[in-house]
């Protein structure tokens, strides 16, 4: 969710408060990388990055770091 005050309150995508039920998914597992999560945003040369965890289902489980570009629309 995103907040424009630093006390909230946050909204999810289509404006519905988190601390009542909204989620907007920014992220989903697949076969291989189930579990992605604690995410956090990097900014390197300009440029935005998803930064997180996933399971290596192909390496008996394994959690292992992830990094994707980040891509934003219209709406940020």
């Amino acid at each position: 969710g995103r907040s424009r005050e630093l006390q909230g309150p946050s909204l999810d995508r289509d404006g519905r408060r988190m601390d009542q039920g909204g989620a907007s998914e920014v992220l989903r597992g697949t076969a291989r990388w189930p579990g992605p999560g604690h995410n956090s945003t990097y900014t390197f040369d300009g440029r935005d990055y998803l930064v997180f965890h996933a399971y290596d289902v192909e390496d008996g489980g394994l959690p292992k770091l992830k990094v994707l570009p980040l891509e934003w629309d219209s709406e940020g």
